[in-house]
């Protein structure tokens, strides 16, 4: 037996029926009025000079194909099991690092961060996108390594979501890879690119539909709100 490869035809099938049904043609219907003799046919090569999978090779054959377009996340870059102690922040990030990689779960953090002058900076950031910039090593990303080990500290940053500087009056709004940030009047509003559900971080905790708001109050991080967001649809 041939070693199985990627195929790209097989995504558009949903089901191995779907699969061989794409075989028959009109005169099969219309000759032979039975289901599985056409499907037994079309396996013989009758209907086609290619190759047929059995049911286990198309299976197997559009999972490595899947794999190849939306590759899962190797464990061993994940940093989250580096933590040390017992600080309930780090503690939450890393339990939620690795689904957000595989985007099962989508969350946002919201941090502030009390400056030497007195004032506030504060922002929203996208987890995951935060997480995928540091693996691809991208300029001016947050170092997740660090944060987990306790030799960085995590920081809001204008590139995230949302950003504002209490004392020069600063904010800034960006879209990261899974989420468009909508500012509409005094209201902010994180709309998910997949699945389209809204994430309304001021919205009182019993009203969340779309996220479960859980804050934490750390020694390491101080203060931090995470929002999580189970994926329905990943971008």
């Amino acid at each position: 037996m041939a070693a199985l490869r990627p195929d790209f035809t097989l995504l558009n099938f949903n089901t191995y029926s779907e699969y061989l049904k794409s075989f028959q043609s009109i005169k099969d219907q219309r000759y032979i009025d039975d289901e599985k003799t056409i499907n037994a046919l079309v396996k013989l090569g009758y209907s086609n000079a290619g190759r047929i999978y059995e049911e286990d090779e198309f299976k197997k054959c559009k999972e490595m194909t899947l794999e190849v377009i939306n590759p899962k996340i190797k464990l061993c870059l994940t940093s989250g099991h580096l933590v040390k102690g017992d600080d309930p922040a780090l503690l939450a990030l890393a339990e939620r690092e690795k689904p957000n990689l595989l985007k099962k779960l989508s969350t946002i953090i919201f941090i502030v961060v009390r400056l030497p002058s007195g004032f506030d900076v504060s922002s929203y950031k996208d987890y995951e996108h935060s997480l995928r910039q540091f693996d691809m090593s991208t300029r001016g990303s947050t170092n997740w390594k660090g944060v987990f080990q306790g030799t960085h500290k995590l920081r809001p940053r204008p590139s995230d979501l949302s950003f504002y500087d209490t004392q020069k009056k600063y904010v800034t709004y960006n879209d990261s890879d899974n989420y468009h940030t909508l500012s509409i009047g005094h209201s902010l509003l994180f709309l998910h690119k997949g699945d389209h559900k809204m994430i309304v971080p001021e919205q009182k905790p019993s009203l969340q539909t779309t996220a479960k708001r859980t804050m934490f109050l750390s020694p390491v991080l101080g203060t931090i709100i995470l929002y999580d967001h189970i994926v329905r649809k990943p971008v």
